[in-house]
């Protein structure tokens, strides 16, 4: 990346194409100089916020306001100016051209933010969770990000480490000055203090999985019979009519996604064709091909039952695919059209077909009714029914190191437990030490803050 420090850059921070308003931001240490150039006002020179025109000579450009923030107490740490024009793209365009011409380059991807954290406005984990939070998908994500930007995972993170730092210190003092009158610490206070370390690391380490979902989101597949009511289904969850429905069986011959809030979850929930044994025509069997690749790239199966009707061999002909595909993904199953009388219950689906699932709900997709315990039953599979304000962003990235760091200090308690070598334990507690601080940004190699930064929006 062309991250040079020393330029002036600017960049369209806004998104892309037509809005009433754009926000185009420069920064570095020129910006005032440049800015001057192309920008003529009659504000007074102690107003932060200035309106006037931005113009090329004697051309006017378009009318703006200028907000002047002086280095170092700004986003980037540097002299930083955010010009509102109006959002047309011919006039961001021009705007920007000025700005070139006149000294500035155009930004890298998350180089504003990338100088941010070289001017310590922020530590890395602070800067990935701006890109995090721009790329959420739900409230709850976007919640947990913010989480991340307000330095909470970070001041973990820091604790830890200060704690091991006095650790440390305490072993190094038994090292040097064994003779001496100096407090040292028992071998039983030097684990307790370990153990406090290491249940802190594996806390970080179990939000991975809840992060990772609120982040990425789930795939759920909803699979049956023809004319069980999948289509109806996925309507009544997205509360519109997305997928036509009909008495005709094979209507569905192709998958059909959409992406829904569940609870704070990200969720693709995946209408598919019905299996049946036979097909009508070769549409309808490769829409079934095509429905049997969706089950194998779920993580949550809906399984629909029509209640109204009993078992058939359609109803067989997928238990015995599932069996056969080996799956390892929680299947819950449905029995749908609850509003008629049932001819079907948990006990007589599985003596039947002789198939164990999650667990059994009673919905109509017709009314509604069982919808919201259906969605709460996807959260509570995923893990995030319980998630409050408090959990946090845990990255790959982090993950990793994470669980370098437990690994250390599990070496190093092993270590102390054996005999009190603290020579020995010094050198992995500080290996500890030292992976904590990879998150941070501490000493962390160029190439990965290249890889970092890259995954960012331009302007950001």
């Amino acid at each position: 990346m062309n991250y040079l420090k020393e330029d002036t850059i600017a960049a369209l921070s806004t998104a892309a194409g037509k809005s009433a308003i754009a926000i185009i931001r420069l920064s570095g240490t020129i910006s005032f100089e440049i800015i001057n150039r192309i920008f003529k006002t009659y504000s007074k020179p102690e107003q932060q916020v200035k309106y006037g025109y931005i113009v090329d000579g004697t051309e006017k450009k378009d009318e703006v306001l200028c907000i002047f923030f002086k280095a170092p107490h700004t986003y980037t740490g540097e002299n930083l100016v955010e010009i509102a024009v109006h959002g047309n793209p011919v006039i961001i365009n021009e705007v920007l051209n000025l700005l070139y011409k006149n000294g500035a380059r155009p930004a890298e991807p998350g180089e504003f933010t990338y100088r941010a954290f070289l001017n310590d406005k922020m530590d890395l984990a602070e800067a990935e969770a701006v890109c995090a939070l721009i790329t959420s998908k739900t409230e709850m994500s976007a919640k947990v990000a913010l989480n991340n930007i307000a330095g909470e995972f970070s001041s973990k993170i820091k604790n830890i480490n200060d704690a091991l730092t006095n650790l440390i210190a305490f072993m190094e003092v038994n090292l040097d000055h064994p003779e001496e009158d100096i407090m040292f610490l028992s071998r039983d206070e030097k684990l307790s203090r370990l153990n406090s370390c290491i249940n802190n690391v594996q806390n970080l380490l179990n939000f991975y999985k809840t992060s990772k979902i609120l982040q990425q989101g789930i795939k759920v597949a909803i699979i049956g019979k023809p004319n069980a009511g999948k289509s109806s289904l996925l309507n009544a969850i997205l509360g519109k009519n997305r997928a036509i429905v009909t008495d005709i069986a094979g209507t569905t011959t192709d998958t059909i996604e959409e992406i829904i809030d569940c609870r704070g979850i990200p969720l693709t929930i995946i209408d598919t064709a019905g299996i049946r044994d036979h097909t009508e025509n070769s549409i309808e069997f490769l829409g079934q091909e095509k429905t049997k690749e969706i089950i194998g790239k779920a993580d949550v199966l809906i399984w629909l039952f029509d209640a109204s009707l009993g078992l058939d061999q359609n109803d067989k002909k997928i238990a015995d695919f599932l069996k056969n595909s080996s799956l390892n993904i929680p299947i819950i199953g449905i029995l749908n059209k609850s509003d008629l009388f049932s001819k079907l219950s948990l006990d007589i689906v599985s003596s039947t077909l002789h198939f164990p699932l999650l667990t059994f709900l009673f919905i109509s997709a017709k009314t509604g009714t069982g919808i919201s315990t259906l969605l709460d039953e996807i959260a509570k599979i995923a893990g995030t029914s319980e998630s409050k304000n408090d959990c946090l962003m845990i990255n790959s990235r982090h993950f990793i190191l994470l669980q370098n760091a437990l690994e250390s200090l599990v070496k190093t308690k092993q270590i102390l437990t054996a005999k009190d070598a603290d020579e020995i334990a010094c050198v992995e507690a500080v290996s500890a030490q030292t992976v904590l601080n990879e998150i941070l940004g501490i000493n962390v190699k160029q190439d990965i803050l290249d890889t970092i930064f890259s995954t960012f929006c331009i302007g950001k």
